[in-house]
């Protein structure tokens, strides 16, 4: 079995899209910053002179017995770990609407017999190991949105009740994923490790994995303090994280952003003829960000392969390839067809919150079983031009309705 799993940092993610004057995703200066707040947690245990009589010790001298692995192979092992366990089980999305009716009821502010039967069959087929609740950082993003302390406190509690602990790797990091397991297939290559493997990571890496570095020890110490503190906070809960992050500091104007976004697709309305032209313009756009990576990747698999890299498909029309390219980049392919379809639309604009509700879908649909969360952006995501219905995530915003299709589906 190939084992190669791509792993860009978060940084680099982040170069890329601040450069970029058509943003498409949620990875903007609030979102390092909460990096940078959430992983001092990892320098503190890392750094501290108590480690040694600190819980991470064990960790500490296991990993100092075993210099010989690499913090990438590390990181990669417990991530196919996880990916194995999580694809064993149902894995139902919640965007934050429903994560905060939920935690309404467990607030005692939510009387509503269909909510509070969906929270308990949550609790049971999440307990008994059938079934999880996974986020993505734009369900932290929207998270930290809550002023209230003791409303987000709840909040959180609750994620990690359901969750588990697991989360996607974040937008950037998982498409650059996706665009390697497809450039590997068009080469040719069998046996490759399944993408739904590589694309998850634990809650204190939602935004990205960072690790202690410049720590000025001898680099097998500081090499074995880097996996230790990853094996400490790949059991750490989103609480204790939140607790050592402080008060969020969240000034980011999502509606600004969206109303740039609609101007310029105003400006170029005239060029667009079709859905299908909307689409590929979208498509197209934001894969140029990945170019030099598709360019070093192609190189990888030239290398490793000791073959010019030659798209197993090349006969094919082109359109057909185009299909076939776009779909294996599900992030890319799921997000370009919203914002397709409200640049088609010439009676509907984009809002802030539709950039957060596109990201949900790119996590739920392409990742998941079910997708639970609002009526406007299920009704979008079903609309028969979209093409969505390739993936099988079923889609729902009525909690009764959500709570019989998973009972029947659960007999």
């Amino acid at each position: 079995m190939w084992d190669f799993t791509y792993l860009p940092c978060n940084s680099d993610w982040q170069a890329i899209s601040d450069s970029h004057p058509k943003l498409r995703f949620s990875i903007s200066e609030l979102e390092q910053q909460k990096t940078n707040d959430l992983t001092k947690y990892s320098m503190e245990k890392s750094l501290n002179s108590d480690l040694e009589t600190s819980g991470v010790k064990p960790l500490l001298d296991f990993h100092r017995q075993h210099p010989d692995v690499s913090l990438e192979s590390h990181v990669r092992r417990k991530r196919i770990e996880l990916g194995l366990k999580v694809s064993s089980l149902q894995r139902i999305y919640l965007d934050i609407r429903f994560w905060i009716m939920l935690r309404d009821v467990v607030l005692g502010r939510c009387q509503d017999e269909a909510v509070i039967a969906l929270l308990n069959f949550l609790r049971e087929t999440v307990s008994t190991g059938r079934a999880i609740c996974p986020i993505s950082e734009s369900v932290l993003m929207e998270l930290l949105k809550q002023h209230d302390p003791i409303t987000r406190n709840a909040t959180a509690q609750l994620i990690d009740d359901l969750s588990l602990g697991v989360a996607l790797v974040p937008i950037g990091e998982r498409i650059s994923q996706e665009l390697c397991h497809c450039v590997y297939g068009l080469h040719g290559v069998e046996n490759l490790i399944p993408l739904e493997y590589l694309v998850w990571t634990k809650l204190a890496y939602v935004l990205g994995q960072v690790h202690p570095h410049e720590t000025g020890l001898a680099p097998e110490d500081e090499l074995a303090i880097q996996k230790a503190v990853c094996d400490d906070l790949w059991t750490t809960s989103l609480v204790e994280m939140l607790s050592h992050a402080g008060e969020p500091n969240l000034y980011f104007d999502w509606n600004s952003l969206a109303d740039r976004l609609n101007a310029g697709s105003a400006e170029h309305f005239h060029k667009i003829k079709s859905y299908s032209q909307a689409f590929r313009a979208e498509f197209e756009g934001s894969f140029r960000l990945f170019k030099d990576q598709l360019l070093a990747i192609s190189e990888d698999v030239t290398e490793r392969s000791g073959m010019a890299f030659a798209p197993v498909n090349a006969n094919e029309p082109a359109t057909k390839r185009f299909e076939k390219f776009s779909q294996a980049i599900p992030t890319l392919h799921i997000g370009s067809s919203c914002h397709a379809a409200v640049r088609w639309d010439q009676k509907r604009n984009l809002t802030g919150n539709d950039l957060f509700d596109f990201h949900h879908a790119e996590a739920a649909l392409a990742y998941c079983d079910v997708f639970l969360t609002e009526k406007p952006l299920a009704s979008l995501l079903t609309q028969r031009h979209l093409g969505l219905a390739i993936y099988t995530c079923q889609i729902f915003s009525a909690p009764r309705a959500a709570l019989n299709w998973l009972r029947n589906c659960d007999r």
